[in-house]
């Protein structure tokens, strides 16, 4: 989300008070920034003091551009290393800061963030075209729009049962499921849209999604979902926030949700944790209480490992009363060597959800507690034609265990998207 009004060219701004120089821009790199890898600062000072003014702008607008690429292939680690280079090889680089501060929110460290658009903002003057704004107006927005077409084994998430045995009044019967709730594949056609604005001087935030989902076969359920959420520091590394989500599965029903969020991240790109409370209302029944755990813990440069817990409050008219979930989610992201001049990343996910109620969750099934287990694997393979297109190839697989046949499925899925990207 460059601020410079064109980030493909190298922006250079200089203040009435006159450029920010090479010493200066050192030492507040130093202080300001996260250190994204050990001896980055060294090597880069060295190369700019060995090589002359014009050789240090070339190889920093190279590095920019670079930064630029990673970023549209959302890759921000990369891009804000890229960033942070092109900003020590050329302290006079003003797009290059800019672009580093903001990488740095999205990295999870409002305070560097902060230092370093506060600093380019007393040398550089605000960015072209929002002069008039004051700093702590200051703003970037980012957002993609995604079409696209697939196909699943199982487009409901349905059990492939044709036939459950229940009791009725203590007396087993055999009862044929009806074909609209049983496993179902077929193609679709999809679209998502997603927009994110930031004032990174205020930490605030604001995000919104919208999903859709339209099977080929009308037989088939369609999808919806919408999410908007957002979030304002109220301390270095902690933010609080509002979130509201609705999700419309056609006949299989909807459900939507309201909460208040807080979260803590305890180092720059360190484990962030968030508690949530929400109040769920499904679409013709009555609604329950949610609180939820989230914790999200960096491996790696590329590796995160989020973990779960969420509590359903009891509910009487909700079949099983009350649900414990617990959740495990760990993703690694590759960049693949480059072919011709397209560089493809890929990222590759696996995942576990365990689910228990409290009591029994119907008595058509006895004084079955039920329990269920899924495990999934995912993979998405994307490569940007350019820096406002990117194509993707995404594959879905899981498979769910549960006390009531009910609720077993197993599933499926490729999606082959087009998305293009705003920033």
């Amino acid at each position: 989300m460059p601020l410079p009004s064109s980030p493909a060219q190298s922006v250079r701004i200089a203040s009435s008070r006159g450029a920010m120089r090479g010493t200066s821009a050192r030492a507040l790199l130093g202080v300001c920034a996260i250190g994204l890898v050990a001896g980055m600062y060294a090597s880069a000072a060295d190369a700019a003091g060995t090589l002359s003014p014009a050789q240090a702008r070339v190889q920093a607008q190279q590095a920019y551009e670079a930064g630029l690429d990673a970023r549209a292939r959302a890759d921000t680690q990369a891009a804000a290393l890229h960033f942070e280079q092109a900003a020590l090889l050329d302290p006079d680089f003003a797009g290059a800061w800019y672009d580093y501060g903001l990488a740095l929110c999205e990295l999870g460290d409002p305070v560097g963030c902060r230092n370093i658009l506060s600093a380019a903002l007393e040398q550089f003057g605000p960015p072209p075209g929002v002069a008039t704004l004051t700093p702590r107006a200051l703003r970037a927005h980012a957002g993609e729009l995604r079409v696209g077409v697939g196909a699943s084994t199982n487009l409901s998430r349905s059990t492939a049962a044709e036939d459950l045995t229940l009791l009725l009044d203590g007396v087993p019967i055999v009862a044929h499921l009806d074909a609209r709730y049983r496993e179902r594949g077929g193609a679709y056609a999809e679209a998502g849209f997603t927009w994110e604005t930031r004032w990174p001087m205020q930490d605030i935030s604001l995000r919104m999604e919208l999903n859709a989902r339209r099977p080929f076969s009308r037989e088939l359920p369609d999808f919806h979902a919408g999410l908007a959420e957002v979030g304002i520091g109220v301390a270095p590394r902690s933010r609080v926030g509002l979130i509201a989500l609705g999700v419309d599965e056609d006949y299989l029903g909807a459900i939507r949700s309201v909460g208040a969020w807080a979260e803590h991240r305890f180092s720059p790109q360190g484990m962030a944790l968030r508690a949530t409370l929400e109040r769920r209302e499904p679409s013709g029944q009555p609604g329950w209480w949610t609180t939820r755990l989230l914790s999200s813990l960096p491996l790696g440069e590329a590796t995160v490992l989020n973990a779960g817990l969420e509590y359903d409050f009891a509910q009487e008219q909700r079949a099983g009363r009350a649900q414990y979930r617990a959740s495990l989610d760990l993703r690694q992201g590759y960049t693949l060597p480059q072919v011709g001049r397209y560089v493809p990343r890929l990222v590759l996910g696996a995942g576990v959800l365990h689910a228990r109620d409290t009591d029994p969750y119907s008595p058509l099934f006895g004084d079955v507690r039920n329990h269920r287990t899924r495990w999934q694997l995912s993979s998405d393979l994307s490569v940007n034609l350019n820096r406002q297109w990117r194509v993707n190839l995404g594959l879905y697989a899981a498979r769910q265990s549960s006390a009531i046949d009910l609720l077993d499925y197993k599933e499926a899925t490729a999606t082959l998207s087009v998305t293009y990207v705003f920033q």
